[in-house]
């Protein structure tokens, strides 16, 4: 295994998800929230908001790819559509592991406004504004990151890594 170095340990990214957890409470009460996960990448970030978050709470699933290796191909292809009848009339968070380019996000928000949410947010676990190319940003992060390939907490390099508690950059020497 390559060596990591942590640059987000599982203890501020527990205490950065309850602070968001508890933002999202206290903007819809306990009016139903649908929060639509994008996989894989959010998986643990999107199950984490969940487990804390205090009201009532309905959980969807999409699947976008627009990564090879390393790098965005720019190109996004939707593996995994949402039922429109579970997003329309409803307040819907989007759920994302990284925003980097903007590409991905641009098109998962344009694509559940066409469903006729009742409003919509976005949230990421990083936001790498160094990268980003298209002029979106998330309305809510978890942290602010450089332009670094990061690994861990839902986030993979070629499908590994992902089962890591914390958010890391492999150390190439």
């Amino acid at each position: 295994m390559e060596k990591i170095d942590v640059l987000f340990s599982e203890e501020m990214i527990t205490k950065r998800v309850k602070e968001l957890a508890n933002e999202f409470y206290l903007k819809y009460h306990d009016e139903e929230v649908v929060f639509v996960c994008t996989l894989k990448g959010a998986v643990f970030f999107a199950c984490d908001l969940l487990k804390n978050y205090r009201g009532d709470a309905r959980l969807e699933f999409l699947r976008v790819s627009s990564y090879e290796g390393e790098s965005s191909t720019g190109k996004i292809n939707l593996k995994l559509p949402l039922k429109a009848e579970n997003i329309h009339g409803k307040h819907v968070i989007i759920i994302e592991d990284i925003v980097d380019t903007g590409y991905t996000l641009e098109y998962i928000t344009k694509y559940v406004n066409d469903m006729k949410p009742k409003s919509m947010i976005t949230c990421t676990l990083l936001d790498k504004k160094a990268r980003r190319v298209v002029d979106i940003n998330p309305d809510y992060s978890g942290f602010v990151v450089d332009d670094l390939f990061v690994i861990g907490y839902g986030l993979d390099y070629d499908q590994k890594y992902r089962n890591l508690p914390y958010v890391g950059v492999v150390v190439k020497e």
